[in-house]
């Protein structure tokens, strides 16, 4: 049950299942061309940022699970309680909101879990300023190692370029990991797909309905994101991605595109596995039914011989007949051969 219902909005409540106990970890990355550093601390009652004018400033929240927390970084960063509300919210569907001093962005984060074939969701929000990016994540790991790799080691145009280029690498490292779960996706189509095909069983079915929930899932996460990426071209949003990543936003676009693109065909996939299914069963049952359907009816002239001849009549008179029983076999031999070569001619055997 939505533990939202009957509350005001503005309501600062997380939705999700994490312990309020469990610490924030919080990190404040600050750099330029030239110089880089890391604060690294855990939230407890206060926070204290110094945010530095002539650099990069990319504060991570490693946890959203805490609404004290949550409800200081807007008080300190002058955060409406709307956008809190739905940074709280781990359920929020993907989106993009403008505001006077910041935009604000969410969207999911999908991993490949230790188990095969399972896929971990994580709410991942983007609050961007004039000068300051402040990301909040449910969970303080995640595929950003790679993006925080560059940044320490000053490989790549990361260190080059203000927040805007790293809302977009984060955003795109997000994206690009969407393409780890379709190509997950798409080998458990092709091993149901050969299973079905050669021998299908009820649990072929049942892996089948969690395809389709997995591809549901995927696509609620999916689909807003086009429209999250078509407003990259309004000029607000510009204002504070800047106007010298168009190329590369343009190339995020494509990626979701293509993503969306993906999903859909794996969508139509699944729904032709569903349908396959059903029809290999089906074939199978007619099979099973056209031998039944054979033998019955090769058996019902011979069933209606020995019938003819076990009648409780006291005059029959092949029963006294010496090769009468000879002759009645020979009889229901020939009925078998004839009755095979008829539906030999007419190929139904």
């Amino acid at each position: 049950m939505n533990k939202k219902i009957g509350l005001q909005p503005g309501t600062l409540l997380y939705t999700g299942n994490r312990q309020i106990t469990t610490e924030i970890p919080i990190t404040h990355y600050t750099y330029n061309h030239e110089s880089f550093n890391k604060d690294s601390f855990v939230f407890k009652d206060h926070i204290f940022i110094d945010l530095h004018n002539s650099h990069v400033n990319w504060i991570n929240i490693g946890g959203i699970h805490n609404a004290d927390l949550i409800k200081k970084i807007g008080e300190t960063f002058k955060i409406d309680s709307l956008i809190l509300e739905d940074l709280l919210n781990n359920s929020q569907r993907p989106k993009l909101e403008i505001r006077d001093d910041y935009i604000f962005i969410t969207l999911k984060m999908i991993s490949l879990s230790d188990i095969k074939h399972k896929y971990e969701y994580e709410q991942v929000s983007f609050v961007l300023f004039s000068n300051l990016l402040i990301t909040f994540q449910e969970n303080p790991f995640d595929v950003f190692d790679s993006i925080r790799g560059r940044i320490e080691k000053s490989t790549g145009r990361l260190r080059t370029k203000k927040e805007g280029y790293l809302t977009y690498s984060l955003i795109d490292r997000i994206v690009d990991n969407y393409f780890l779960i379709i190509e997950d996706l798409e080998e458990r189509v092709d091993i149901l797909e050969a299973r079905v095909t050669s021998d299908p069983k009820k649990k072929d079915f049942d892996e089948i309905l969690e395809l389709k929930k997995e591809l549901l899932h995927f696509r609620r996460a999916l689909v807003p994101l086009k429209e999250v990426s078509a407003k990259f071209k309004d000029s607000d949003i510009k204002e504070y991605l800047g106007e010298d990543i168009d190329i590369y936003l343009r190339d995020l676009q494509d990626h979701i595109i293509v993503a969306n693109e993906s999903n859909d065909a794996l969508s139509n996939r699944g729904n032709e596995l569903l349908q396959l299914y059903h029809s290999t069963i089906s074939t199978g049952m007619n099979e099973i039914m056209k031998v039944l359907t054979m033998i019955s009816t090769i058996f019902i002239p011979l069933g209606f011989l020995a019938g003819l001849y076990g009648m409780n009549f006291e005059y029959i008179p092949e029963l006294s007949w010496k090769y009468g029983y000879f002759s009645l076999l020979s009889i229901m031999g020939v009925i078998i051969v004839g009755t095979a070569i008829f539906f030999k001619k007419k190929k139904w055997w």
